[in-house]
């Protein structure tokens, strides 16, 4: 082989080495929060919850144990699962930020973050605040605890009752944040982080939860599936729905309820002449819309399309 071939052949072998380097999936981490429950009703429930999400999240989405931290604020028992009996410590404000200084020096730019807040929250006309052993933590202070943690994914689930609050000083370019409620007095009890955690820890049929028809499993497939779910649940006991989930992805700290494009009206969907598509890489939906979850089954053959 010549000088000059050797020479390229080498820069070739080196451009493909470094390609696959950069090719190799980063860490997948999760912080699971979980303020105070209540009453033992509502510990047994988020217990539940949280079980049923960590299955879900080290089974179906490439999240291996060690790395999802679980903060459970409420005294373990033998009857606990072992996602709650591996929980390191309670969800106070001091432990919040010792985990996302901990996350702040260990993400690297290629790996991922989910982090979830459940339990409850109440809003005191100003702010917004997750109820925890202690001292609660503000939807300002939670945006500034994590306004460094920086990496390639970044997704927060905000579960609890006037979690709409939260978005906004949580809002990041390249961050997808997704809220319970809107910001309003949405303050009742909410269905959402129990419809979340069923639809992470096993997909429903493809058809079922294709809900944007691209033929393929999504993020926004599951914002919507859950919200929709959310919302039956409201209509079949003929209650009338006290929480509307947003979704913010677009960076802009405002929400938007894009469910009601996908909904039946019966659901609180638009009519079909007013719905839109989250085509627009600027609008909220385009970027949950490209984070395909780790669970899809095979696209549907023709003979089991929808029509």
């Amino acid at each position: 082989m010549k000088p000059l071939c050797r020479i390229f052949a080498l820069a070739t072998l080196l451009t493909v080495a470094v390609t696959t380097a950069r090719a190799e999936p980063g860490v997948r981490r999760a912080l699971v929060l979980c303020g105070l429950t209540g009453d033992a009703a509502h510990r047994t429930l988020f217990a539940s919850t949280i079980e049923q999400l960590h299955r879900g999240l080290t089974s179906h989405h490439d999240f291996s144990p060690e790395n999802v931290t679980i903060l459970w604020s409420e005294p373990k028992t033998n009857q606990d699962g072992p996602a709650i009996a591996a929980s390191r410590a309670a969800a106070t404000r001091e432990e919040i930020a010792v985990a996302t200084a901990e996350l702040q020096k260990t993400l690297q730019p290629d790996d991922a973050l989910w982090v979830f807040a459940f339990g409850h929250a109440h809003y005191d006309g100003r702010n917004s605040w997750l109820n925890l052993p202690g001292r609660d933590v503000s939807d300002s202070e939670l945006g500034a605890l994590f306004a460094k943690v920086h990496c390639q994914e970044q997704l927060f689930f905000l579960t609890t009752a006037a979690s709409g609050f939260f978005v906004k000083p949580l809002s990041q370019s390249g961050r997808i944040v997704i809220a319970a409620t809107e910001a309003d007095r949405e303050l009742n009890e909410t269905i959402f982080p129990h419809k979340l955690a069923i639809a992470l820890a096993q997909a429903p049929p493809f058809l079922e939860f294709d809900l944007d028809d691209d033929g393929r499993l999504s993020l926004l497939d599951l914002y919507l599936w859950v919200t929709r779910e959310t919302a039956q649940e409201y209509a079949s006991n003929m209650l009338v729905a006290t929480e509307h989930a947003r979704i913010d992805d677009n960076g802009d700290g405002r929400g938007t309820e894009i469910q009601a494009d996908f909904l039946s009206e019966e659901l609180g969907g638009h009519p079909p002449s007013r719905r839109k598509a989250p085509a627009n890489p600027d609008r909220d939906g385009a970027l949950a819309r490209q984070w395909i979850l780790r669970y899809p089954p095979s696209p549907p053959s023709p003979a089991t399309s929808r029509d």
